[in-house]
């Protein structure tokens, strides 16, 4: 599965308007924590202070990110993270 991604629009609604199923229950505002990634961070926007506290908050894994908050840079490989 691919999706197309620009810096103009986040992972998540990239991944949604592909028809992929990923859970994002604040719908996109960093405030749930449940639309992780893990994915090499090089291609990716810089961790906003947004992010960074919902990452800490609910214990990321060190390579995870909020689809809603991550743009692409350029072509990327991604995981999605299951919330437990």
């Amino acid at each position: 599965m691919s999706a197309v991604a620009s810096p103009a629009i986040s992972i998540l609604n990239a991944l949604v308007r592909e028809g992929v199923k990923i859970r994002h229950d604040c719908g996109g505002k960093a405030v749930c924590g449940t639309c992780r990634i893990r994915v090499d961070g090089a291609g990716l926007s810089p961790v906003g202070e947004r992010e960074r506290i919902r990452l800490d908050a609910v214990g990321a894994a060190p390579g995870e990110r909020l689809a809603c908050q991550s743009y692409a840079r350029k072509d990327i490989e991604i995981e999605l993270v299951i919330p437990t």
